[in-house]
């Protein structure tokens, strides 16, 4: 019941869910991941820029003092290190291709974006890139 005092108030809600009972979220960020890459075709090693915008599974009510309960960003950093270590890449699609598969790969990660951006070989334009939207429950 939408009009129950009891399903409006917070603290009687079940643990991570919202006033609807979906499943609540919190929104982890990181900005401007930055390494050197071998890309296929293209000669020395631009620099890649990579934001992630992840929708996480909310771990209930508050935030726990338990590490384990919470997405830790340091896994998905190691993720993108190795990526970028990679010899040939193709190019800015494939990074942020692989960067979702990575993220999602992790189960409390439900939806994330993917921006990805090399610096531009023209004098004219800082960098050129892609920005990639993926749903854990939404096929390629």
């Amino acid at each position: 019941m939408a009009n129950d005092p009891v399903s409006r108030d917070p603290v009687s809600r079940p643990f991570g869910a919202d006033l609807s009972g979906a499943a609540a979220t919190y929104t982890i960020l990181l900005r401007d991941f930055t390494a050197i890459v071998s890309v296929a075709g293209r000669s020395g090693r631009p620099t890649v820029h990579i934001s992630l915008e992840l929708k996480v599974s909310h771990p209930g009510l508050s935030f726990p003092d338990d590490i384990a309960a919470v997405m830790s960003y340091e896994d998905i950093v190691e993720d993108l290190r190795r990526l970028c270590a990679q010899e040939g890449l193709p190019g800015p699609d494939y990074l942020a291709d692989r960067a979702a598969d990575l993220c999602l790969a992790y189960p409390k990660v439900r939806q994330v974006r993917v921006d990805v951006e090399l610096s531009s070989l023209l004098p004219d334009t800082a960098g050129s890139g892609v920005t990639l939207t993926r749903s854990r429950d939404a096929g390629r």
